[in-house]
């Protein structure tokens, strides 16, 4: 589905002035929006906020730990001298939450890039890190993992990323052998296909399974990052790290990719390689956080669209200010999910907190598009 008014006329005057800088050789000024933002501004804002965020989500807990203690402790790790640290503050923050912190950190930021690729090459607001059948993938390779007794530590992620990646795999080969004309159509029908054949056939698994391998399955799809450890921390760093730096890089192709596939081709953008790599790297980024966190919603949905309407369109900036807002916005809903723990001794999931809050602003949005007598976005 394309929205009537997406991609915004901001997001196609800016194309069009780089579109004519690029058959003029005119150096045209890009700060053409209201709202536009360089990388450096949301690099000044988004640092200290996600710096402070991090120390945050550090020092509250069961256990409350001074914030100048965490930065001596982290630095006593790079070799500066850092004096007396009590040897259970170290054990809380390098052991406990640091790995947790981190984990939310890049989890947050995957999901968000992944949105904001999602809704740049599908031209839709409403697309989100699991319309390609992602989530219910992984879905399927953890109950997998689960009923044939191989749950334990990493074994279960790499079920899940093994079975997000079929169900991508599968998704590339139906557009790659497709004679449709529309791509972008093909992609998304392809992703409600196999999307409802995986359920169909985790329902079927959960059906043989014994009860408390469907708790365990109902647990693990609730989305959280308790008891993440320095490992899982490494099996999503690389994935997050790559498909940002690919997206910052390739951000023109996105922009340009807004105006249509003919005026894309005319200005040497090809836009099926570049749909398929955008989705190709989005994909293997939500895989990997999903296989560590199961699936959290709504941070690919709102962070991007939070973000649009602060920096504005362009993608290489939208791309940066969706990492930080990801990684603060999933990172405080982790912090509150342990806060909640703390005096009541049970922890909900941080995919909960998330639903919690993106789902009734999901829901704003909509009404307030309803009243303006337009469509989202």
């Amino acid at each position: 589905m394309r929205l009537s008014n997406w991609p915004p006329p901001l997001i196609r005057t800016c194309s069009n002035k780089r579109m004519a800088s690029e058959m003029t050789g005119l150096d045209v000024n890009q700060q053409c929006a209201p709202g536009y933002r360089r990388p450096a501004q949301v690099l000044l804002v988004g640092l200290p906020v996600l710096f402070g965020s991090v120390l945050l989500a550090i020092a509250l807990g069961a256990v409350y730990i001074d914030p100048w203690t965490i930065i001596r402790c982290i630095g006593s790790v790079f070799g500066l001298p850092a004096g007396t640290i009590a040897a259970t503050d170290q054990t809380v923050i390098l052991q406990i939450r640091l790995p947790r912190v981190i984990a939310a950190v890049l989890a947050g930021s995957g999901l968000a890039v992944s949105g904001t690729v999602m809704q740049g090459i599908f031209r839709n607001p409403l697309a989100e890190p699991g319309l390609l059948g992602v989530s219910a993938g992984a879905s399927l390779g953890a109950l997998l993992a689960i009923v044939g007794g191989s749950a334990a530590y990493l074994v279960l992620p790499f079920y899940a990323f093994c079975g997000a990646l079929l169900a991508v795999s599968v998704i590339l080969s139906i557009v790659l052998l497709s004679g449709g004309r529309s791509k972008t159509a093909t992609l998304i029908m392809s992703g409600m296909a196999v999307s409802a054949l995986f359920g169909a056939l985790t329902s079927l698994t959960l059906m043989a399974s014994s009860q408390y391998q469907v708790s365990s399955y109902i647990f693990w799809t609730m989305g959280g990052l308790a008891n993440r450890r320095w490992d899982h921390v490494l099996a999503i760093l690389g994935p997050v790290c790559l498909t940002l730096l690919v997206i910052v890089i390739k951000a023109r192709d996105l922009d340009i990719l807004l105006l249509g596939d003919e005026e894309a081709r005319a200005l040497g953008v090809p836009p099926t390689s570049t749909r398929v790599l955008m989705v190709i790297l989005a994909s293997i980024c939500t895989a990997s956080v999903v296989s560590i966190t199961g699936p959290i919603g709504f941070v690919g949905l709102i962070v991007p669209h939070i973000m649009r309407l602060i920096v504005g369109p362009s993608h290489r900036v939208l791309a940066v200010a969706s990492a930080f807002g990801g990684a603060v916005f999933l990172l405080l809903c982790d912090l509150l999910t342990r806060l909640i723990a703390w005096p009541t001794g049970a922890e909900i999931s941080a995919g909960i907190v998330t639903a919690l809050v993106g789902a009734p602003y999901f829901l704003y949005l909509m009404f307030r598009s309803i009243r303006k007598g337009g469509d989202l976005g």
